[in-house]
């Protein structure tokens, strides 16, 4: 997919913005970006991701992750943006500093980062279910999350456990497609 948000094809690039604008706002606001200035920080993140995106490159043994290119671009774009401010005198240079040298995060701050992780899994759950049919979208549900087993779903739908499983893997590789690295991975 992260090439592929470049190509006009299918809405990729709204689909993205789409889910994971959620995360760079909560990593703005996190930054304590005033509000009057969170859409245009976005802004010049989502148009740092869209310039970036075909020089992402994720490598089996490397550390990093996509979501972390992208924190890096969010971070980037708030120090541009405390840089500027404490040019025109709006913004103490301690907080440029404090954004540009910022420690580990604290667990109140990785605490809301799972809630926006979770808005994004919902969002990006949320687009692929208004494209896929009911019945797969059932299967895969009772399969995945409520934990049925194949056999019942199978027997509840009226077709066989390879119709199932086959069912399951479509949505599942669609969501793959949306998300460059799992949600939860560890960075």
């Amino acid at each position: 997919m992260v090439h592929a948000l470049r190509l006009p094809k299918a809405n990729r690039w709204q689909d993205f913005v789409f889910i994971y604008s959620p995360l760079l706002r909560h990593w703005i606001d996190a930054r304590q970006v005033p509000k009057s200035a969170q859409d245009d920080v976005l802004q010049e993140a989502l148009r740092s991701i869209f310039v970036g995106i075909g020089d992402f490159r994720r490598r089996k043994f490397e550390k990093g992750s996509f979501r972390g290119w992208l924190r890096t671009i969010v971070n980037r774009r708030v120090a541009d943006y405390f840089r500027l401010a404490s040019k025109s005198k709006t913004a103490p240079m301690g907080l440029v500093m404090d954004v540009e040298n910022r420690p580990q995060r604290d667990p109140a701050e990785l605490a809301a980062e799972e809630i926006a992780l979770r808005e994004l899994e919902a969002r990006a759950l949320h687009l692929i279910r208004e494209s896929t049919a009911e019945k797969t979208w059932q299967m895969f549900w009772l399969s995945v999350v409520e934990q049925v087993p194949t056999s019942e779903i199978a027997e509840q739908f009226g077709v066989t456990t390879a119709a199932v499983r086959v069912a399951k893997s479509r949505v599942l590789m669609r969501l793959r497609k949306l998300f460059v690295d799992a949600a939860r991975e560890s960075e």
